[in-house]
């Protein structure tokens, strides 16, 4: 017994020890669940005005934690009879069920009326556990068939599911937490929701990366993936800007996605939107210096090497932008951001009837296309077949 703290279970420990331990009619077994419910109304008026008594909070928070856990002790005790395969504790089950019943309806009281106060860390009761590893193991399987159809990427899937395999994996001795559990039923309800969803997502990965962000899945696994991930979108990039700019997209999605309250995966850990946030943001200063130091030494060569060299073109800046479209829309030329591309041109082209290109023309023309400069295209692109045809 906790010193200081009054214990208010004494009377319904005496009914579980006295007797035999054995229920020997439906008479006696209607008398002890009878007892019993008395007995836990009696407890549940008690705790309502236990809370008013107490004037410091630190003593009410003791006083809540202490009856948590000693309801879960007598809890994992009821169940060790209820689940034995010994003869002589199969003549007892009856008896440990009913106040099974009891000490749980006492435990969900407590939890639900004196939420500030109750330990999520706290171990959960082995009834408790074994429910949520048999909805884990259900659900694993269904999730991992559903989501396999819809081809997402099997790391997302597989760090997703390890919450639920860690549940359902566990062993007595392992003392799973409220808390843990709570966390791998938020992680199948999430998962579920999506699939409902499945007509309106048009990308599966990125919704199993906004799940992560939505319950604050701050493990180690988790930023171990983003940096392979992040990695991989710097591989697929030809320039420091296009690095950069994907890196500042990434960043933007993952600040602007939600967050569910009250929730994260390791509560000793940082916010993953925190840990994220810092290693993109690391990631963005060393490109935008490896951009600095080389622009310095490119340009300098450049200049020296093309001073006051252009392309010169005979198309006009209309029939020049509406190439470009072309052959970035057929996928002839590769590079896919718009703005680099045309500073490009501005810097080192100039067509028959001018020397100097406005960017801002250029951007214009290319976005909006005459139907006079779309067959003067044609008749341009038509010329060079002919002379192909010819030679």
């Amino acid at each position: 017994m906790h010193p200081g703290v009054r214990y208010e279970l004494q009377e319904l420990e005496k009914l579980i020890s006295s007797g035999d331990q054995t229920i020997r009619d439906e008479k006696h077994r209607n008398s002890l669940k009878d007892a019993i419910k008395q007995e836990v109304e009696r407890i549940k008026q008690t705790f309502i005005h236990e809370v008013f008594t107490f004037e410091d909070e630190r003593h009410l928070e003791r006083y809540i934690q202490y009856h948590q856990r000693a309801l879960i002790q007598l809890m994992d005790k009821a169940a060790l009879f209820i689940n034995s395969d010994n003869p002589v504790d199969r003549n007892r089950k009856q008896f440990y069920e009913l106040f099974y019943t009891g000490l749980e309806e006492l435990l969900l009281f407590v939890e639900r009326h004196f939420t500030k106060y109750f330990d999520q860390d706290a171990k959960a009761p082995e009834g408790y556990i074994d429910i949520a590893r048999k909805d884990a193991r259900t659900n694993i399987r269904k999730l991992q068939k559903a989501l396999a159809a819809k081809e997402t990427d099997q790391r997302l899937v597989n760090l997703l599911l390890h919450i639920l395999k860690k549940i359902f994996d566990s062993k007595p001795d392992l003392g799973i937490t409220y808390r843990k559990v709570m966390y791998a039923k938020e992680v199948q309800k999430e998962l579920f929701r999506l699939i409902e969803r499945e007509s309106e997502i048009q990308d599966w990965d990125d919704e199993l990366r906004q799940v992560m962000y939505y319950l604050n899945y701050n493990s180690v696994k988790v930023l171990t993936y983003h940096a392979h991930y992040i990695s991989s979108l710097l591989d697929q990039s030809e320039t420091r800007a296009e690095k950069i700019e994907k890196l500042s997209f990434v960043l933007k999605k993952i600040n602007q996605s939600q967050v569910k309250p009250g929730i994260r995966y390791n509560q000793n850990g940082s916010p993953l939107k925190d840990q994220l946030n810092i290693y993109i943001m690391e990631e963005i200063d060393y490109q935008e210096r490896l951009q600095q130091s080389g622009n310095g030494s490119t340009d300098r060569a450049s200049e020296s090497f093309l001073s006051g060299f252009k392309l010169k073109f005979q198309a006009s800046v209309s029939q020049l932008a509406y190439l470009l479209r072309i052959f970035m829309e057929t996928k002839f030329i590769l590079n896919n951001n718009l703005t680099h591309i045309l500073h490009f041109l501005v810097k080192y082209v100039i067509t028959k009837r001018s020397e100097t290109i406005s960017y801002g023309s250029f951007r214009s023309k290319f976005y909006s296309v005459e139907t006079g400069t779309k067959e003067s295209v044609r008749n341009m692109l038509s010329a060079m077949i002919s002379y192909i045809d010819k030679n």
